[in-house]
């Protein structure tokens, strides 16, 4: 399971829902599952993608630890 897949599961699988509560557009994460599922910072700090998805950092960022 990717990164990407973890942070969509914590939205019953909604990718709309997900990139809603990123401040993003559903292209936004059509575009990271399409790369492969590893989460981006450029757009989105990990804070954020932590902050939104309520996962630890080193969950959605294996090279993090919390």
């Amino acid at each position: 399971m990717t990164p990407l897949d973890k942070a969509i599961q914590v939205f019953n699988g909604s990718q709309i829902e997900l990139a809603r509560a990123l401040g993003q557009s559903p292209q936004f994460i059509a575009m990271i599952k399409r790369r492969g599922g590893h989460l981006t910072t450029k757009a989105v700090s990990p804070d954020e993608w932590a902050k939104a998805t309520g996962l630890p950092k080193s969950e959605l960022f294996p090279e993090y630890q919390d």
